[in-house]
């Protein structure tokens, strides 16, 4: 079993009062290969394991120069855009990592991307149009339309000397083994560990881990290679869309994978969807265990004009709905739908014409009654949350903690995250612990540790203390029961300020200029909170007549 360092990044031993050291972003990229080697040494194959000793026994100079294009966004990069004062010979670690195949030179590349990598004053003077006046992109239409690829690739080359990364689909492999996911890389591991963090102490070991065998790690980057060429638009036939269809019908024991999997199956749904083919579509989406699945099926269902189809289907979201935002859509769905609205509006008209922010004038009046104020919106009840559901929130559960380096859990806004964490965790809920107590308790123990529901800056002891002096015990229940649901939809549309009279009174206010109006995830909590008589209301200003 290993844990997390639990105090400061051991990242950032690379800092010296803030400045990255010589050494800071090459320890990045050793940390992350020797913890991937580590942790998957078992699924890793021979290919990897002799990318990762090639990489950790390389010269200093070459470490450095690798972390430096690996924190930098490719696929083409220019050999002179490559000085740093920590690579003392810049030449001989390119030259190491070229024989470690590691980068290639002037690989064949399209044109038009070398043409972007080059200056409008570049282009000028290698394509011999000094006088060129218009714009860059009008320069590179030129130059495509004035000379064969062939061409345009030699006159470049004469000037400067490119590269790509080479055995990317290793790099691909580590990333995802140490992020999590495909959408980190090195460029924003760096920016993120700049700062010092304190960090909370998690289990990271062999059960807990992402994957349990290599055919998971395959199947995540085959789905994600499919997902990139969505992306980027590629023009798929419709045959090639409902193959990978079938590609996903199964669900996976693996809860990154089913994410994964609905995602996609969503996206592909929705892009079937668009070019009419309304059967295929909601074959896919009902293979979907993810919103907005379901809404689509409806939407679906009504442009085929299946009535009884389409009601069976809205009973059941209504029964079980898989989010609030879903069950709200099935509420109103084919119906003249007016949201109930159980708050007040108080309406203020302006003293004079706005010319600052509508929060701060709302400040200023409320606190000319000798209120005090906290401009807080979400970060209210999400503090509540963090603080109270701690120990669910680092609870060792698989898939959870990918790294030594997170502030929180990947699946902390996913709908299973309670229920992932029942058989571990009691509810403080249901224990016997007064809520306001555990809630003290958390703060003075875990105050400065990162925890990704509590802003330590804006939640300061003054506001703890007033809020459990104001807030009953009944009243801090409701709002986590109103969270639990769906902590991702709950996450915003709190209202703005937190306000507290002399006399202990309180209320939250959602505030609004003469152009503005609620919006719905704004609704969702004013309704909810006006259900459980917790005082909140909506301040109205309107213009200077």
């Amino acid at each position: 079993m290993r844990q997390n360092e639990g105090n400061f990044t051991s990242i950032d031993e690379g800092l010296i009062e803030g400045v990255p050291s010589d050494d800071y972003y090459a320890n990045n990229v050793r940390t992350l290969i020797d913890f991937v080697v580590d942790r998957y040494q078992d699924l890793l194959v021979d290919e990897e394991l002799h990318f990762a000793e090639s990489v950790l026994n390389m010269t200093a100079d070459a470490q450095r120069l690798y972390a430096r294009i690996l924190s930098r966004r490719g696929p083409i990069y220019l050999v002179e855009q490559f000085v740093y004062r920590e690579v003392e010979d810049i030449a001989v670690a390119f030259e190491e990592l070229e024989k470690r195949v590691l980068i290639a030179y002037n690989s064949d590349v399209p044109p038009e991307l070398l043409c972007q990598k080059l200056t409008l004053a570049r282009l000028r003077q290698t394509f011999d149009v000094l006088d060129w006046k218009a714009s860059k992109s009008a320069l590179i239409s030129e130059i495509h339309d004035s000379y064969e690829n062939e061409e345009i690739v030699n006159r470049i080359r004469q000037e400067v000397s490119w590269f790509e990364l080479d055995q990317t689909d290793r790099i691909a492999t580590f990333s995802l083994l140490f992020f999590g996911d495909r959408h980190q890389d090195l460029s924003t591991f760096v920016v993120h560990d700049l700062g010092i963090l304190r960090l909370e102490h998690y289990v990271l070991d062999k059960k807990t881990r992402q994957f349990q065998t290599r055919e998971e790690i395959d199947c995540y980057l085959s789905w994600w290679e499919f997902a990139e060429r969505l992306s980027e638009g590629e023009p798929l036939e419709i045959e090639q869309l409902l193959e990978f269809v079938k590609l996903l019908q199964t669900q996976q024991i693996n809860r990154t994978l089913e994410r994964q999997r609905s995602k996609l199956l969503n996206r592909i749904a929705r892009e079937l969807e668009r070019r009419g083919e309304l059967s295929q579509a909601f074959q896919a989406y009902d293979r979907s265990q993810l919103h907005p699945a379901r809404e689509r099926k409806l939407r679906v269902l009504q442009r085929q004009g299946n009535q009884d189809k389409m009601e069976e289907l809205r009973t059941n979201i209504l029964a079980n709905p898989w989010t609030i935002e879903e069950k709200l859509f099935a509420e109103k769905f084919k119906r003249k739908f007016i949201a109930p609205k159980n708050y007040n509006t108080d309406e203020q008209v302006l003293r004079e014409s706005l010319t600052e922010n509508i929060e701060t004038v709302a400040w200023r009046d409320l606190e000319a009654k000798r209120w005090k104020v906290w401009h807080l919106e979400n970060q209210f009840p999400q503090a509540l949350f963090g603080l109270t559901y701690w120990e669910w929130i680092f609870a060792p559960v698989a898939e959870a903690f990918v790294n030594p380096f997170q502030i929180g859990p990947r699946d902390l806004y996913t709908p299973e995250f309670f229920t992932m964490r029942c058989d571990v965790c009691v509810d403080p809920l249901n224990d016997s612990l007064p809520l306001a107590e555990r809630i003290v308790r958390t703060y003075e123990k875990k105050f400065g540790i990162a925890n990704p529901l509590v802003n330590w800056k804006l939640f300061d002891e003054s506001l703890l203390q007033t809020t459990i002096r104001c807030l009953s015990e009944k009243t801090i229940r409701k709002i986590l029961q109103i969270m639990q649901p769906d902590l991702r939809q709950m996450r915003s549309g709190f209202p703005d300020f937190f306000v507290v009279k002399p006399n202990d009174d309180y209320e939250f206010v959602e505030v609004k200029g003469p152009t503005d109006q609620v919006r719905p995830n704004q609704h969702i909590w004013l309704e909810a909170l006006a259900s459980i008589n917790v005082p909140v209301r909506v301040l109205k200003y309107k213009a200077v007549q």
